[in-house]
């Protein structure tokens, strides 16, 4: 297997030079574990290169705390997506490990704080309602070809619209992701709706989640779509029938409104 090394620039700084160093280090480990046939050499290496890039996942975990998640439970989820990025990297490319692993390292972590941090938890027979809702919404919508409403849905699933609708309430008692930074389609920045424990966070929670509830339903389906899903507008308009431009306009104009009716309530928007 041939394997792609970064030469240091003569005029790097000593970090630098460390870096691509441990780059270098990590590819040649990930080479051996693809091509050892020895599961205790494997072992060693994988072990080797997830204690290179520890530092880095425990960093990134980090960022997640204070926010009523364990710490030592982010940094398990931020090791599991550490190996899995080992597992995924690909040797042909120039790309530093580090640079590759950071998204999904990342991303695996906004995943957990999704499912798992919560503004107001609810009991746990409302938290699982409120999974079976959400995943049949999304078959349902594949099927129909349309966003189904709490009366489709109650009568796929057997239970009364009361019931679905407080699901659909306790889902957006979850701990909403960022929704300040520029995405990969280049949206505009939005809102900052993540909020710790020494911030007036339920207040304000509530006020976010009221402010949603005013928009139109398939504006409250765009924004989850969006920042709770983390698609594209590219998925997003498959899944909705929609142009990516017409998704595009939308979410523009879905954000404004948000930010209008927040700067009342006086909750600060990018």
């Amino acid at each position: 297997m041939t394997v792609t090394t970064i030469t240091p620039s003569p005029a790097g700084t000593a970090a630098t030079t460390f870096l691509v160093r441990s780059d270098v280090r990590t590819r040649e480990l990930i080479a051996i574990i693809r091509e050892t046939s020895d599961p205790y050499e494997r072992s060693r290496c994988l072990d080797e290169a997830a204690r290179i890039h520890m530092p880095l996942a425990r960093s990134l975990a980090h960022r997640y705390g204070g926010r009523g998640l364990d710490r030592d439970d982010l940094e398990q989820v931020a090791y599991l997506a550490l190996l899995k990025a080992i597992s995924r990297f690909d040797l042909s490319k120039e790309t530093e490990f580090g640079a590759y692993a950071t998204p999904t390292i990342t991303g695996e972590l906004r995943r957990h704080f999704r499912d798992h941090g919560w503004l107001v938890r609810p009991p746990r027979a409302l938290q699982e309602r409120r999974q079976l809702v959400t995943q049949t919404r999304d078959r349902l919508e594949q099927t129909l070809g349309h966003a189904p409403d709490s009366t489709e849905l109650a009568t796929f699933l057997g239970l009364t619209d009361a019931l679905v609708r407080e699901a659909q309430v306790a889902a957006s008692n979850l701990r909403p992701a960022s929704l300040d930074a520029t995405t990969a389609d280049g949206d505009r920045p939005a809102l900052e709706l993540v909020h710790t424990a020494s911030d007036p966070a339920l207040d304000e929670g509530i006020v976010v989640r009221t402010a949603i509830g005013r928009l139109p339903a398939r504006d409250q389906r765009l924004i989850a779509l969006r920042f709770d899903d983390d698609l594209t507008q590219a998925e997003i308009a498959s899944r909705m029938g929609l142009s990516a431009m017409q998704v595009s306009r939308l979410l523009r104009r879905a954000l404004e409104e948000l930010r209008g009716y927040l700067a009342t309530e006086g909750v600060a928007a990018a």
